[in-house]
C-alpha cells in the first residue's frame, strides 16, 4: 500500500481572524479529540505514513502538540514532520527551554504564512495586530537555527501585484526561506467573500510568469498548472490519493480544502487501524472530463486539480477553472526550467502547491 502524506489539525484553536479563512466554519462547528486519540492512531498507522503537516488551526496554542511530536519523533523517526504556523511558534517556543528543544528536535520543517510584505496590510488581513511580528521573529528564529523555512501566502489580486511579490521574496532572501503560493479556494458560505477573494485566471498567469522571468521556479506541484508550463514534469495530482486531512475531531478528508459534511462521515482515525482501509473512490477513478478529449496534456492534467473543481463546480465532470481554454486562453505558454532535483517539501507531495525561490 502506499504510505500517505497527512495534513493534520491538531486543534480547532486560532488566534487570528482570517476572512479567506479555508476551515473556520468547519473549526466552529467539531470538537477536538485528545492526545490519546493522536497516539493511538500514529501507533497503529505508523507504517503507512510517509509525512505530517500539522496545519490549521494554530497547533502551538496547544501544549499537547509538543508532547505529540515528540512522541513521533522518538518513536518513529522515519515520518517527516512539519508545521504550518501563522508565525505564533516562536512566542510560544522562546518562552520555554523544554518547548525549544522539542521544535528543533522533532520539526523538519516550518511553513510561515505571510500574505503582505507591508506590516499594515498583512496585520489587517489577518485580523491580528501582531501578525507581521510574529511571522518575523519566527524566520529570524528558523535562520538562526538553520531549519528548512518557507513562506506561504494566500494566492488572491491583491496579494499577487508585482510590488507585493517583489516584497515577499525579499524577505524570503534575507531570512533564507523558500516561497509558496496557495492559490485562494471558495470554501466560504459568503457569496461576497469568495468574490472578493477568488483569484483572476489572468493575474494568475501574469503572477507566475513574472515570478519565473525574475526570479526561479522550484516546483509546481499543481497537475494543471504544472503540466502547462513543465511538459515533461508529469505531475500527478494527489488530493484523496495519497494525500489526506485529519480535522481536529479525527474525520479523515481527502483534501485540506474539502472538509464540509460531505466528506467526514466516513473515515475517523479513532477506527482501529484506519489508513489500510482509506480509499476516497471519487477521485482515485476520476475519469478525464469529455471537455478535455482534444487536449494535448489530457492525460497528465486529466482535468486539472480535484478540490478545485469540487469548490467551483460541485463535480469532476468539469475541468479545472484555471484551465486555459475556460478563460479564452490557449496552451501556447513558455516552457518553465524548474530547479527541483528531489521532494522540496512534505507540501510538494501533499497540495496542489508551487514553490519559488530568490
Amino acid at each position: 500500500m502506499p504510505k500517505y502524506n497527512v495534513g493534520w489539525g491538531i486543534t480547532n484553536s486560532c488566534n487570528m481572524n482570517c476572512q479567506f479563512c479555508y476551515s473556520k466554519d468547519t473549526r466552529c462547528s467539531i470538537k477536538n479529540i485528545t492526545i490519546k486519540d493522536w497516539i493511538k492512531f500514529v501507533d497503529e498507522n505508523h507504517d503507512l505514513i510517509d509525512s505530517i503537516n500539522y496545519g490549521t488551526g494554530e497547533n502551538a496554542l496547544n501544549d499537547d502538540f509538543f508532547e505529540f511530536i515528540w512522541y513521533v519523533r522518538k518513536n518513529y523517526p522515519e515520518i517527516t514532520q512539519s508545521l504550518t504556523t501563522n508565525g505564533y511558534i516562536s512566542e510560544k517556543v522562546l518562552k520555554s527551554k523544554r518547548l525549544y528543544d522539542i521544535y528543533k528536535e522533532c520539526l523538519d520543517e516550518i511553513d510561515v504564512s505571510l500574505d503582505f510584505a507591508n506590516e499594515e496590510k498583512h496585520n489587517e488581513f489577518r485580523g491580528q495586530p501582531n501578525a507581521y511580528k510574529w511571522a518575523i521573529n519566527t524566520l529570524k528564529m528558523l535562520k538562526k537555527d538553520k531549519k528548512k523555512a518557507t513562506i506561504v501566502f494566500v494566492g488572491f489580486d491583491h496579494t499577487m501585484t508585482k510590488d507585493n511579490i517583489d516584497g515577499l521574496f525579499k524577505i524570503a532572501k534575507e531570512y533564507d526561506a523558500l516561497v509558496r503560493l496557495n492559490i485562494y479556494r471558495p470554501v466560504s458560505n459568503n457569496e461576497e467573500i469568495n468574490k472578493k477573494f477568488i483569484l483572476s485566471y489572468r493575474n494568475l498567469i501574469d503572477g507566475i510568469e513574472y515570478i519565473y522571468h525574475k526570479y526561479h521556479i522550484v516546483t509546481l506541484s499543481d497537475v494543471l498548472l504544472g503540466n502547462i508550463y513543465t511538459r515533461n514534469a508529469n505531475i500527478k495530482e494527489n488530493t484523496g490519493v495519497n494525500s489526506i486531512r485529519i480535522l481536529p475531531d479525527g474525520s479523515i478528508c481527502p483534501s485540506t480544502y474539502l472538509i464540509n459534511e460531505n466528506y467526514r462521515d466516513k473515515y475517523n482515525i479513532k477506527q482501529n487501524n484506519v489508513l489500510s482501509k482509506v480509499k476516497f473512490d471519487d477521485f482515485i477513478l476520476a475519469p478525464i472530463p469529455q471537455k478535455c478529449n482534444s487536449c494535448v496534456i489530457k492525460e497528465q492534467c486529466r482535468g486539472g486539480v480535484y478540490d478545485r473543481r469540487m469548490l467551483w463546480y460541485n463535480t469532476l465532470k468539469e475541468r479545472d477553472p484555471y484551465c486555459p481554454f475556460e478563460n479564452n486562453d490557449d496552451l501556447n505558454k513558455e516552457q518553465f526550467m524548474t530547479l527541483k532535483k528531489k521532494r522540496v517539501s512534505v507540501h510538494d507531495g501533499y497540495l496542489p502547491t508551487m514553490f519559488f525561490k530568490n
